[in-house]
């Protein structure tokens, strides 16, 4: 019976000890990514380069700001870019750059929008020739920043919209 008892204090004691280091990870876990705001993407600019074949080129220009008080590494992102409400195109970018506290950089990336999934939309585009388009870009923010591997950001707007103007 002696021996019962003592199996069960110990029982006891190596589940108190198991829940204190529980309670120590999770708070440790906590204490990582105090304040971490998630970066900020805006579609800046969408210019219309010229199509080849069935399929159409665009020019996005992104910005990316940093709203914490420490450095940031994006390692690429990808993202999904609707117009108008309809997915016209996806892309993928491995630009890598440290974004420094509160700070923000623009980089430019060349997308393909496929006009069999997308021609209704990017023909009403080219034929009425906006100058401001509505637009719906979800993407992911990659980085080896502490845990996180990479960040869901959406962002919707209104943004000037530009066909190609070949230079002289």
């Amino acid at each position: 019976m002696q021996a019962y008892h003592q199996a069960r204090d110990v029982l006891a004691k190596l589940q108190f000890a198991t829940l204190l280091t529980l309670i120590l990870l999770l708070s440790s876990c906590a204490t990582l990514t105090p304040d971490f705001e998630k970066p900020e993407l805006q579609l800046t600019n969408l210019s219309m380069l010229p199509a080849q074949g069935f399929e159409q080129r665009f020019r996005l220009t992104f910005r990316v700001t940093n709203p914490n008080n420490i450095s940031f590494p994006v390692d690429g992102m990808n993202f999904k870019l609707n117009l108008r409400g309809v997915q016209v195109a996806t892309g993928v970018s491995d630009k890598q750059f440290v974004l420094a506290p509160l700070s923000d950089n623009t980089f430019g990336v060349d997308v393909t929008a496929n006009l069999f999934n997308s021609g209704r939309v990017l023909l009403d585009i080219m034929n009425t020739k906006p100058q401001e388009l509505a637009y719906e870009i979800n993407a992911k923010i990659f980085t080896s920043k502490g845990l996180w591997g990479s960040i869901p950001v959406s962002r919707s707007g209104v943004i000037p919209f530009g066909l190609y103007k070949p230079s002289n």
